[in-house]
């Protein structure tokens, strides 16, 4: 059993193997427990050629850890496919640079994590040890940041699939998104599993890599061998990575402005979740994939095995990590009304938000429409599907935010937006993105200048429309925005 002592030191102590003999070469980085609800973080010295098992040594000599008990990460995705192997550097898996933070989950003998604070909501954050159920948590690397609400939503789930209500695959879109009901069969929530979306491993829909060549060990390659390999629905977000910025975009939608939904990251188990065209039929290519392959072994993610008697044996089943969002019930979606139903602050929220994002998938079809009780003639609007947010890339067109052409863009801001726009601190949403969800500096950069446009043309008293067509985005379909000089000039 570990004890609350071994991590919970001094804040300033620091894990080296020789203080004194530290040298400007070093690397100083951080090693969090994602089970402490304190969220501290402790210093590390190591060198920069050190790999995994060297950094696990140095926490297994102060804190008495063994390594066979811990798993490190190097962002919150906290699946088996995401640990960092120990015979790989730290420059293998991108950490060349002071400050970096990694994750710690401390496994037991029985699996479960155990961390520093034993006073963490256990049943929230872990999945049961009987992996043969089904069952639903939220991610600990997101659990201090996740509201209670959204907590309560995720039990229901929970309860919803011990007794036997399974995710429901929505019946569009391209990556797979799962409602789950309560107890009552009442939805309640949107599980989007990471390697589910647009050309990961385990698209339901057909939109898998081509490139089979990666290891199923886990083990990880280089940041350039995976953008040389890589494909895309739309450029600058690697497949996978898509859910960071659902989540994104609910912890940057300050004072609940946008409406964006609450959203967290969260681990599922459930037979249903689709696995290595598990589901597909023969048409659909289920011949050369999944548990009925004809031209390969079977996959090692396939959740169930079949003996030489053709009869099924119960298997351990695969944990997914995605994103949770609760499950908003509107009356349609803007696809189904006139924009003349909207008041003018409605259209502006999704715009500022958009903007900031540098969403390149707003479409009519994901803002839903809810109607108001106190004017039933107009109707609010929720924001949803923030994956194609924040990239490394800067491609907006104007086809790419349906509201760009709505009248309501030529109106000037109502002093609560100008307001809110205008006291945004930038730097803060950097270091949240940053040290929460491990963003790139490209995507950083990206971010920190659309926003400094955004408040430089309010603070010039620019309408929305005048910022996005004359700046944010191109109105011819190829070719890259510059925002980052622009950004720098005001």
């Amino acid at each position: 059993m570990i004890h609350q002592q071994q991590l919970g030191g001094s804040h300033n102590q620091r894990l080296s193997t020789d203080t004194s003999t530290s040298s400007s070469i070093d690397l100083k980085i951080f090693i969090k427990d994602v089970h402490d609800t304190h969220g501290r973080k402790r210093p590390l010295t190591v060198r920069p050629w050190a790999s995994i098992k060297d950094v696990k040594d140095q926490i297994t000599k102060h804190l008495h850890i063994p390594a066979s008990s811990q798993c490190i990460y190097f962002g919150p995705l906290l699946s088996s496919s995401k640990v960092l192997p120990n015979h790989r550097t730290l420059q293998d898996a991108g950490i060349y640079r002071n400050g970096e933070t990694l994750l710690l989950e401390i496994k037991t003998s029985q699996g479960s994590g155990s961390g520093v604070g034993g006073d963490y909501n256990h049943s929230i954050s872990s999945l049961r040890n009987n992996q043969t159920k089904p069952d639903i948590c939220v991610s600990s690397s997101t659990l201090d940041i996740c509201p209670k609400s959204l907590q309560r939503l995720v039990q229901q789930s929970r309860r919803g699939l011990a007794l036997g209500f399974k995710p429901a695959l929505a019946p569009d879109g391209s990556g797979g998104s799962y409602f789950l009901s309560d107890a009552r069969k009442k939805r309640v929530g949107v599980f989007k599993p990471a390697d589910e979306e647009p050309f990961a491993e385990n698209n339901p829909r057909g939109y898998v890599p081509h490139n089979t060549t990666s290891s199923s060990n886990g083990a990880l390659s280089s940041l350039v061998e995976e953008e040389d390999n890589a494909e895309w629905l739309r450029q600058g977000i690697r497949p996978g990575e898509l859910c960071l910025r659902e989540v994104a975009a609910f912890l940057l939608d300050h004072d609940g402005f946008s409406s964006v939904p609450m959203t967290t990251l969260a681990e599922a188990r459930h037979p249903a979740l689709h696995t290595a065209g598990a589901h597909w039929t023969l048409s659909e290519g289920g011949a050369s994939v999944g548990i009925h392959s004809i031209t390969a072994t079977k996959s090692p993610l396939t959740p169930g095995t079949t003996n030489n008697n053709n009869t099924s044996t119960s298997q351990d089943l695969i944990k997914k990590v995605g994103s949770f969002q609760e499950y908003v019930h509107a009356e349609c979606t803007m696809d189904d009304i006139s924009p003349s139903k909207i008041a003018i602050d409605e259209v502006h929220k999704i715009a500022i938000l958009d903007i900031r994002l540098m969403n390149a998938d707003r479409n009519v079809a994901n803002i839903l429409c809810q109607r108001i009780p106190e004017d039933p003639d107009h109707f609010k609007l929720v924001p949803i599907d923030h994956g194609y947010s924040l990239r490394s890339k800067c491609d907006v067109a104007w086809f790419d935010w349906c509201w760009l052409d709505w009248p309501q863009m030529k109106e000037p801001l109502s002093k609560r937006s100008r307001d809110y726009v205008l006291g945004l601190d930038i730097e803060a949403d950097v270091r949240l993105l940053q040290e929460r969800l491990n963003m790139q500096n490209d995507v950083l950069d990206y971010f920190r200048s659309s926003c400094l446009i955004l408040k430089a043309g309010v603070r010039a008293g620019l309408t929305l429309y005048d910022i996005c067509s004359e700046i944010m985005c191109r109105n011819d379909p190829s070719g890259e925005l510059l925002l980052f000089v622009v950004g720098s000039t005001f």
